[in-house]
């Protein structure tokens, strides 16, 4: 069964990567999508693929530092399909540089995209979520927002703004007006935005790491998880980390963390496994117990459909 069905969801930076594979995953369950970016000719062309697949979905040119034109995106998909059941907060900019780079301009890019666009976009639907207690907020952020790599610096710290808006908007809406809150935080994925970094030398390094990027449709998946929960289950943070970089000092520290706890299947290779981190709550209680979660790429299912999940919780 699928939690799903019919509900309305809107996809911001959906012309592209995570945001184009997660509005196609959900369409696919069923629900009815509204897709958010500024490239109108690329929305139009997923949403014809998404209609002729057999699924609903409707697109809106909208600029997510713009409160008015998200404003206008929400109204236009309650018009369209009915009040908004889903918010997938998933525009975003990632631009390198170094501090002795002052590059103000991509600082206040990444600002203004980043951290205004994801409030705008709160703000947009919170009202009608609560008044209706019931609704489910996704921020997207990154392994950037625990973990800050190299000439990252105001990335990092726009990730670190997701993760604690998203604790506190959970603790405030979450336990006691029946809004599932959630987040994810994948690594290095391969969308093409290495190409829109200007700075010369963060350049270099963001097509560096791109070569290491899993493909959007992986990140899709486990947003689609996340989403698709009974409403007394909400996913807090899924943290993804691309497969074969289990030697990474991020992926070792975690890894630590689970030692003597939970460990991945006898016979499969470390190398080829995706390291998730699943919190789990009900929305009737505040205590946050974790659950650590093993997965070979290609294969979310939840545990008990697939053996391939080491889980461990606190339950």
């Amino acid at each position: 069964m699928s939690h799903l069905k019919n509900k309305v969801a809107i996809v911001t930076g959906a012309s592209s990567g995570i945001g184009a594979a997660t509005a196609r995953g959900l369409a696919e369950k069923g629900a009815r999508v509204v897709l958010a970016g500024r490239n109108e000719e690329r929305l139009s062309q997923i949403v014809e693929d998404i209609t002729g697949s057999g699924g609903i979905a409707s697109y809106k040119v909208a600029d997510a530092t713009d409160f008015e034109s998200t404003k206008a995106l929400v109204a236009f998909a309650t018009t369209t399909y009915g009040p908004v059941d889903i918010l997938v907060n998933n525009a975003g900019l990632m631009l390198f540089s170094y501090w002795k780079d002052a590059a103000v301009g991509d600082w206040n890019k990444m600002i203004d995209t980043n951290l205004r666009g994801y409030l705008h976009a709160i703000a947009a639907v919170l009202p009608s979520m609560l008044e209706r207690r019931s609704g489910r907020i996704l921020n997207m952020s990154s392994i950037a927002g625990v973990h800050v790599g190299e000439a990252a610096g105001v990335y990092g710290a726009t990730k670190f703004f997701i993760r604690g808006i998203t604790e506190s908007l959970r603790k405030e809406v979450g336990v006691g007006s029946g809004i599932q809150v959630s987040m994810i935080s994948p690594g290095v994925i391969d969308t093409g935005w290495a190409d829109k970094v200007h700075d010369e030398t963060g350049r270099k390094i963001a097509g560096e790491l791109n070569k290491q990027g899993i493909p959007p449709s992986s990140v899709a998946e486990a947003v689609v998880y996340a989403l698709d929960q009974p409403p007394e289950i909400t996913i807090n943070d899924i943290s993804s980390i691309q497969p074969g970089r289990t030697g990474s000092p991020r992926f070792r520290e975690l890894r630590t963390r689970t030692s003597g706890t939970v460990r991945p299947p006898r016979g499969t290779n470390r190398c080829r496994l995706s390291w998730l981190w699943t919190r789990r709550s009900s929305l009737h209680d505040d205590l946050i117990p974790d659950v650590f979660v093993f997965q070979r790429p290609g294969h979310l299912r939840r545990p008990s459909q697939d053996p391939t999940w080491i889980t461990r919780s606190n339950f």
